[in-house]
């Protein structure tokens, strides 16, 4: 009959046991057992100049670093200016701007819809290359 009497209490402190551990460990095995447990650093192309596309329909050009988890940091950085024939031209950010920002863009990832890395041959960083060696 003792026995029996404990039963009810083990099966308690199995339960409270398995409680503590589910809280604690089970926030770990999902972030381990995640698919797309991947960070932005994992795809920027640190060799190569990257495209954002933003949703206010600019495209900025540049080197881009994750700083946070809600902030990018785009530096050399370049932008299609249209002019009044509808031509495009590559400027440098700094250059032509009246308040004279610096060249680098710490941007709100809420505003970007997605960016691309570059490829060496492409025509955007081979017109890059040209303007730096001038």
């Amino acid at each position: 009959m003792a026995r029996i009497k404990n039963v009810p209490i083990i099966i308690v402190g199995l339960v409270v046991i398995g409680f503590v551990v589910g809280i604690v460990w089970a926030p770990l095995m999902t972030d381990w057992l995640k698919y797309d447990n991947y960070e932005k650093n994992d795809f920027i192309d640190s060799d190569a100049y990257q495209a954002v596309f933003l949703t206010n329909d600019q495209i900025y050009f540049g080197r881009l670093k994750s700083i946070s988890s809600g902030y990018l940091i785009l530096s050399d950085v370049y932008y299609v200016k249209i002019d009044q024939s509808g031509a495009g031209q590559l400027v440098k950010l700094g250059v032509g701007e009246p308040h004279g920002p610096k060249d680098e863009m710490i941007i709100n990832q809420d505003q970007i819809l997605f960016w691309e890395n570059l490829r060496f041959d492409s025509q955007v960083v081979k017109t890059i290359q040209n303007m730096k060696s001038k």
